[in-house]
């Protein structure tokens, strides 16, 4: 009699999903690898609360090699499934925004509460480079 005994297991080159509450997300961000925000929020979040360099999400949208993303949602859980399917696809590390805009927005500011109307984010603590995703065909190309 032969017995096959199969595990599952995560390959060595995957990524990995995960969400993050504000502590774990300053600890990731300190590490200074390259970082792309992939906003997945709905149209009118997105407008009243604008994310700078932020990629808005959509189908094949990945972090480039040796990089991770951040995944914006307008809730945790859909954040997390956005953020499952993106380190799927490309074998990145993923980390959905627990608490969404606001706990971005208070990482971003050191944990300090930002002044009542302030709606968009300005690079403090740390710097999100452009182009850290990948989206497919450019859409702009400066020669």
């Amino acid at each position: 009699m032969i017995v096959l005994v199969c595990a599952l297991s995560t390959p060595a080159w995957a990524g990995r999903a995960e969400l993050l509450d504000s502590a774990k997300l300053a600890e990731v961000l300190k590490k200074g690898q390259p970082c792309c925000v992939i906003d997945a929020r709905g149209e009118g979040r997105r407008k009243q609360q604008p994310i700078p360099f932020a990629v808005i999400y959509k189908e094949g949208v990945k972090p480039k090699p040796g990089g991770f993303a951040l995944v914006v949602g307008d809730n945790d859980q859909r954040a997390l499934e956005i953020a499952q399917v993106v380190s799927k696809k490309s074998g990145q590390d993923v980390f959905a925004v627990k608490g969404g805009y606001p706990t971005l927005k208070q990482v971003q500011s050191g944990g300090k509460a930002s002044p009542a109307g302030a709606e968009t984010l300005t690079p403090q603590s740390f710097t999100i480079p452009s182009n850290t995703c990948e989206q497919g065909q450019a859409l702009h190309e400066y020669k």
